[in-house]
């Protein structure tokens, strides 16, 4: 098992997820609050994630992710958390955290 980390702009805690893992299901499991009214199902946009730094070690956006990002405005530097896998260190932030 092949592991990376994911780090918190604000506070600096960092946790280890393994490599491809979901980031939404990553950042719940760490007791993060994530914003979504569809659950993941990549209906809502809710739960976009400022990307600090690493936008490199995601997966590269789907067709489903780039249209939910134009119909919500969603600024480039943001990813739709439901369908974005971590595959290697990142820098989050969220408003709500």
């Amino acid at each position: 098992m092949s592991v990376t980390q994911i780090k918190f702009a604000k506070s600096g805690e960092i946790i280890e997820v393994e490599v491809g893992a979901n980031l939404m299901h990553s950042l719940l499991e760490s007791g993060r609050p994530v914003a979504s009214s569809c659950g993941g199902d990549a209906v809502c946009g809710k739960c976009h994630i400022k990307i600090i730094e690493g936008a490199s070690n995601l997966s590269p956006e789907s067709d489903e992710e780039k249209d939910l990002k134009e119909i919500n405005e969603i600024h480039k530097s943001e990813r739709i958390s439901c369908q974005t896998q971590v595959l290697g260190p990142i820098t989050v932030d969220a408003s709500y955290w």
